[in-house]
């Protein structure tokens, strides 16, 4: 099983254009040793952006076979950008034949590509169901199936979300790809033991796309969420770096997150290795025993409360 290290690493990140993704390759350029990052989004000026932001250079590096040339002759970190629509398979292949032809070969892959657009199910556009399928699954479930298939010594880090473990009203353009990111998860780690196959579920973390969610975010999904202080981007990629170095691969980066994560803990979980999953199972037993039920009902009632009101409004 492969170690979770930020030495000597060749890091593909997928949505390192921004958010945790820009994050990780922050990390690995300025804080590690004889790293190669390569950050992968759609849009080819956010990344230029967000490697000079990294590298504090006016000119970013894209990907090409130069670069080999570069790999071979590294004494220090190198960081490139690549511009690809992860959601269109052919153009994945593509990415894979140009890390062929650079010799790159990544042993980590971070999943991070991924965004919420909240809003009740019948308010939201065609085009927004598709993006969520789209961005938050197909990005993940394509890049996915060419290193497992191409890299399988690489480590794998997928990024779900704390609503995979508690879905609720507002998200339904989001949760339901995180769930089956977990579930793609769990499939992967039957299918393609030994490689490591981590996964993160991040809880709110204070990011380009945690200011544009809260724009379109329904008052009963804020209510139902309660208050809750976004940690900074670099705190969140603090936290699962250290977990994951302490060997664990399922990895929530608050308290609320492990509690949740404890709840969705049965006998049909697969491989479940996370902090303290012990006292998680027993948690788990009782949460759901007692508090779980309790909790639906207060949010019940709160949602027929909001119903109410909305009816009035009407």
């Amino acid at each position: 099983m492969a170690k979770f290290s930020l030495e000597n690493q060749v890091a593909l990140i997928a949505g390192g254009s921004q958010g945790l993704g820009k994050e990780f390759a922050r990390k690995l350029y300025q804080e590690g040793t004889n790293n190669t990052v390569i950050v992968v989004s759609r849009s080819q000026d956010k990344l230029q952006r967000a490697v000079c932001s990294i590298t504090g250079l006016e000119t970013a590096l894209e990907l090409s076979e130069d670069a080999r040339n570069l790999q071979h002759e590294q004494q220090q970190n190198r960081i490139f950008f690549a511009s690809c629509d992860l959601a269109e398979y052919a153009q994945v292949e593509k990415l894979y034949e140009l890390l062929a032809a650079c010799e790159i070969v990544p042993t980590q892959v971070f999943l991070c590509a991924g965004g919420s657009t909240p809003g009740l199910f019948k308010d939201l556009s065609g085009r927004e169901l598709d993006l969520g399928v789209r961005v938050n699954y197909m990005t993940c479930v394509n890049l996915a199936h060419i290193a497992v298939r191409k890299w399988p010594g690489s480590h794998l880090v997928f990024f779900s979300s704390e609503v995979a473990f508690f879905p609720f009203i507002g998200y339904s353009q989001y949760a339901p790809l995180k769930q089956s990111i977990k579930s793609l998860v769990a499939i992967l780690r039957q299918e393609c033991a030994p490689q490591r196959i981590s996964c993160v579920y991040p809880g709110n973390f204070d990011s380009e796309g945690y200011a544009l969610e809260n724009e379109t975010k329904p008052t009963i999904t804020k209510e139902i969420e309660g208050p809750s202080d976004a940690i900074s981007c670099a705190e969140c990629c603090d936290r699962i770096c250290k977990t994951l170095k302490a060997g664990y691969d399922d990895v929530t980066t608050d308290f609320i997150g492990w509690v949740l994560m404890s709840t969705d803990m049965g006998l049909n979980k697969q491989n479940n290795v996370s902090f303290g999953w012990p006292l998680q199972w027993l948690l788990g037993i009782f949460a759901n025993l007692i508090i779980v039920p309790i909790y639906m009902l207060i949010c019940k009632f709160q949602i027929r409360q909001w119903r109410k009101s909305c009816q009035k409004k009407n």
